[in-house]
């Protein structure tokens, strides 16, 4: 039996679908699915088609095991910390033109801008470092990038809207993906 390995595939899989679900039924879509998004989601379900084939085919060792377990869990905590804080004010998808009408601030947004983003990426490291495929973090370093470019493009929305007060002020006292008070920026 490989219970480490069984374990990782398992909630590797699981944290996939609650995101896909999330994906099709938990976000607005003022304008239907913006084509970047729709090129990231390619890009995740391949990606993650990508760590379950090299988990299902790789030995998890403890160096492996106790910092992909880890970030995995760190992710679906986050991401369903996320969808509890926003269950009210759904949020729009990544790269929607919609110009933003309210300010978070409550739950995971207290320490971070964007914890959507923060989980999925949370998710794919540990991911990574399940499948032990280094050549996984190419793939990630895309995701990254289009969440970064995700990210941006909705704080230029809030700079561009009646928010941008209130959202210059949130933005100084909370990082983008990690939170400044534990890292000290």
């Amino acid at each position: 039996m490989r219970l480490p390995q069984d374990l990782l595939l398992i909630l590797a899989s699981v944290i996939f679908l609650a995101f896909t679900i999330g994906y099709f039924a938990y976000f607005r879509r003022p304008e239907g699915t913006p084509w970047p998004m729709r090129v990231l989601a390619i890009l995740s379900g391949a990606t993650t088609g990508g760590i379950i084939s090299e988990i299902t085919d790789t030995r998890a060792t403890w160096g492996s095991f106790v910092p992909a377990l880890t970030l995995l869990l760190l992710s679906a905590a986050l991401y369903g910390w996320a969808i509890l804080t926003t269950r009210r004010q759904r949020l729009s998808l990544a790269f929607s033109g919609d110009a933003p009408d309210f300010l978070l601030a409550e739950g995971p947004y207290r320490l971070i801008r964007h914890p959507f983003y923060t989980a999925y990426l949370l998710y794919w490291l540990g991911g990574t470092i399940a499948a032990r495929q280094p050549l996984l973090l190419l793939a990630v370093g895309v995701m990254a990038a289009g969440f970064a470019w995700a990210a941006l493009r909705e704080e230029a929305k809030f700079a561009a809207s009646p928010l941008a007060a209130n959202y210059a002020a949130y933005r100084r006292r909370t990082g983008m993906f990690l939170p400044w008070r534990i890292f000290g920026a």
